[in-house]
């Protein structure tokens, strides 16, 4: 993958998500997270191949959760939480894979990235961290089809047997197999609950023979040391009867597996259980104490792919320049959703630019004709003219000359930030209308308008490519408020023309203030101009500021010029081609 593409496809990732998923994606600020309805992740930098596997299987992951968890199941002790997130991960992107294969590559990508930078390597000395390691990788391994996991699997398996116990592990394992047909949150949790239920049963049963050894004393005679006053007395209780505590932690250390650091490239197991197999069982003391600190441990965030995830992703966007941010898309926000007014009234509209409407079609219609020609070649003879024979012309053959069709794609961009007002707002909506009424009329240009900021820096599409004025219209109403994110909204922009089959796009921005990011905004607008989209800026009494940011601007310093000034522009770019 060329770095190029990273960044001009998440937005149109963002982009999708929203149009065939029905989940709101959206791309700035420098905080990843979810409210269980949107998907957010900070604006992110070119250039890294890596965030690209990090975006993409964040954004499917948790559109995941998004379309089937239901978060009411909150679980009860932080085990089991952790547990219970575990399932419900791998339940959800089981279910993503199935209903899209290209979610089932990009989640295994990022599990076996993720596997590569030790995300889910456990401490082998540390119960807590091995049981939910291997309950992941495993099911992972087997239910996902990440092969990569599947070496911390087997080395966290045989940390368990030997901390637990092969009996214990096995009926663990046996639970795990129901694992690919979860249907439900509710499954998951449960499933996850059962679990928990076996390792307390364990610990019953390695807590059943302390009681015992408790109880022996006295039942028989006082034990004679303990008479006489040993001299072990005064230096603390006496070890286990089982073996001494030195001794346990050594047979622990002798079946352990050792972890090397990112453990998860080549699929062999260099242990391959030998420690197992040589090793002793585990004494009832020993898996007590395991169990007591699974039962007792709070990880919950140990395995949590989209905590992962978003802990990187913020990591890299806090750390870069402000003017590298260029990853962005904020959504889009219906106009209805803003409480707009009375829309312009299109008749009206069309009657008071009728001439604008007449001179930008004539014209551009017209350099669009073939014009005729005559040659000393051809195939067809213009009999009009062969009264040249005779003077030695020989240009009386027919020759038609041929001119490309227009096949472009027209975004217009208007700025509503509370500065535009008043009598601003209402000419720059009527005369926004009047253009894409006009504009739609002309063979081979498809059009699509829209405002910004909308809510949240959001944007607010007007009227979509294919889409007749007529049936936009009521989102014309919209009034004027919020600040200037020119960034953001060239970043709907952005992603709206990646996927434009036009081989001509132009973008023309009308605003009247200052961005609120300048460099950036000028990284932005440089970006698609080397994506083949051509940049216009007209400047609405803005002292001539627009062209800091547009090699190609206007600006007026009369509203009464804004509709002449819109129309030329286009009709002189649309001549150009």
């Amino acid at each position: 993958m060329t770095k190029n593409v990273f960044i001009k496809s998440l937005p149109v990732v963002a982009m999708a998500m929203g149009d065939k998923m029905g989940v709101q994606v959206i791309l700035q600020g420098n905080q990843a997270r979810t409210d269980g309805k949107t998907i957010y992740l900070p604006a992110l930098p070119e250039g890294d191949d890596s965030l690209w596997i990090l975006a993409r299987g964040y954004i499917d992951h948790e559109a995941g959760h998004v379309r089937h968890t239901d978060f009411s199941h909150v679980g009860g002790t932080p085990i089991h939480r952790t547990l219970t997130n575990i399932l419900e991960d791998i339940r959800i992107e089981l279910e993503m894979g199935r209903a899209y294969p290209g979610c089932a590559v990009n989640l295994r990508n990022l599990a076996n990235h993720l596997a590569q930078e030790g995300a889910f390597t456990p401490d082998a000395s540390r119960p807590e961290q091995l049981l939910p390691a291997w309950i992941l990788t495993s099911c992972r391994s087997r239910v996902l089809k990440q092969e990569a996991l599947e070496p911390i699997a087997r080395k966290a398996h045989q940390g368990l047997a030997c901390l637990l116990g092969p009996p214990l592990v096995g009926k663990i394992e046996k639970v795990l197999t129901r694992v690919n047909a979860l249907q439900s949150t509710g499954q998951a949790a449960a499933l996850a609950e059962e679990i928990l239920r076996l390792l307390r049963q364990g610990r019953d049963a390695a807590d059943k023979p302390q009681k015992d050894r408790n109880i022996e004393p006295r039942q028989g005679k006082e034990n004679p040391a303990e008479a006489q006053g040993s001299p072990r007395d005064e230096k603390g209780p006496s070890p286990s009867p089982s073996k001494p505590d030195g001794d346990n932690r050594r047979d622990t250390a002798s079946c352990l597996p050792d972890f090397p650091e990112h453990d998860a490239s080549s699929g062999s197991d260099q242990d391959g259980g030998e420690k197992e197999d040589k090793a002793s069982g585990p004494n009832p003391a020993q898996i007590r104490t395991a169990l007591r600190k699974i039962l007792d441990a709070d990880l919950e965030e140990f395995g949590d792919i989209g905590a992962r995830c978003a802990e990187k992703l913020n990591a890299t966007s806090q750390s870069s320049e402000e003017h590298d941010l260029t990853g962005i898309y904020p959504g889009e926000v219906p106009a209805k959703e803003l409480g707009p007014g009375p829309p312009p009234d299109l008749h009206q509209v069309r009657a008071e630019t009728v001439g604008l409407r007449y001179r930008l079609t004539r014209l551009v219609q017209a350099s669009r004709l073939n014009r005729s020609g005559t040659g000393r070649l051809g195939r067809l003879v213009d009999h009009r003219i062969l009264h040249r024979l005779p003077t030695g012309d020989s240009r009386v053959f027919r020759r038609k000359e041929e001119r490309k069709a227009i096949n472009t794609a027209v975004l217009i961009l208007l700025d509503r930030s509370g500065s535009m007002s008043g009598e601003r707002i209402v000419l720059a909506r009527k005369t926004v209308m009047a253009l894409t009424d006009a504009l739609t009329t002309i063979p081979g240009v498809k059009v699509a308008t829209a405002a910004f900021p909308g809510t949240d820096d959001r944007v607010v599409p007007l009227t979509r490519f294919g889409q007749s004025v007529t049936k936009s219209q009521p989102g014309y109403g919209i009034g004027a408020s919020g600040g200037t994110p020119l960034v953001q909204a060239l970043g709907w922009v952005r992603a709206q023309m990646a996927v434009r089959q036009e081989p001509r796009k132009i973008v023309l921005v009308a605003t009247d203030g200052q961005p609120r990011s300048p460099g950036t905004t000028q990284a932005m607008i440089q970006k698609l101009e080397t994506e083949g989209v051509e940049m216009m800026g007209l400047g609405i009494l803005d002292q001539g500021a627009i062209s800091r940011f547009f090699r190609k601007s206007r600006t007026i310093n009369s509203l009464s010029r804004l509709p002449e000034a819109v129309f030329g522009m286009l009709r002189d770019a649309l001549m150009e081609g």
